[in-house]
């Protein structure tokens, strides 16, 4: 485990981080696709994107993986009781948002559109 820990410490991944479970598993089925073939896929499929921000809302636990629409478009980032936000970026696009969110949240990388 320790040689994965190693690959996220960068500025996309805080310290404290650790894979994140995604209950959805029409997500879970695309997560092994590159990069771009996710992000095509909730282009195609809005309504998955649309269900993988809701599971995110729906969180209530801490530190964790997160997507939110806010004035702006989305965030996804990381958030922990005793350190807030973290790692953020913001999109425009949900489905920019959503592929930024799946990877970050199993641990393979950020997504840049």
């Amino acid at each position: 485990m320790s040689d994965q820990r190693e690959e996220w410490r960068d500025e996309s991944y805080p310290n404290d981080f650790h894979t994140r479970n995604i209950r959805l598993e029409s997500a879970l089925a695309i997560s092994a696709l590159p990069p771009a073939g996710i992000a095509a896929y909730f282009r195609l499929h809005p309504e998955v994107a649309n269900d993988l921000l809701l599971e995110s809302c729906d969180k209530r636990f801490s530190p964790s993986s997160f997507i939110t629409e806010n004035n702006d478009g989305f965030t996804v980032g990381w958030y922990s009781l005793g350190k807030g936000y973290q790692c953020t970026r913001q999109f425009s696009d949900l489905a920019d948002a959503a592929t930024d969110y799946l990877l970050f949240s199993l641990g393979k990388g950020r997504w840049k559109p």
